[in-house]
């Protein structure tokens, strides 16, 4: 009878145990998916500021920000015309400092896109490709339309 009682005792407290460290690892999990949730959300907001410029000169120089749990971010963009008219491929590069309060270490992080950016085929960096693919567009349109009329003789 005693042995059986101790037997209990020591399984309760094994239970116990693991009970109680189970608990600490699934609020360290909770509050480091908090965390990370908080840095994708400041990420976001970032990207979003920079991409409401419309100005091409200040996309290309890039720049700093301030979020609220990352700290500083440092931007740069790599900009590349595509061969749709007005459509830019855009690869965004975020460089941020991190934050000890919310354990968010430094990093980088890189995204790519694709703009539709009329405002930006003026500017003397694709001016000329412009130019280039609009007498190619207006070409194509010229010789469907001719082989429109062709056909329909």
């Amino acid at each position: 009878m005693l042995m059986e009682v101790l037997i209990a005792l020591a399984l309760f407290g094994l239970s116990a145990v693991f009970l109680v460290d189970g608990a600490f690892v699934a609020s360290r999990v909770a509050r480091d998916m908090k965390d990370t949730r908080e840095l994708e959300q400041d990420l976001i907001w970032v990207r979003s500021e920079v991409l409401k410029e419309s100005d091409y000169e200040k996309i290309s120089e890039g720049g700093e920000i301030n979020a609220l749990s990352m700290g500083g971010v440092a931007w740069e963009a790599d900009v590349k015309m595509t061969e749709v008219l007005d459509l830019y491929s855009v690869i965004l590069r975020l460089e941020y400092d991190g934050n000890e309060d919310y354990r968010i270490e430094p990093g980088v992080r890189e995204s790519s896109m694709y703009l539709f950016r009329p405002t930006w085929g003026s500017h003397r960096d694709f001016s000329s490709d412009r130019a280039r693919l609009l007498d190619e567009r207006r070409r194509k349109m010229q010789d469907h339309q001719d082989e429109r009329k062709r056909m329909s003789r």
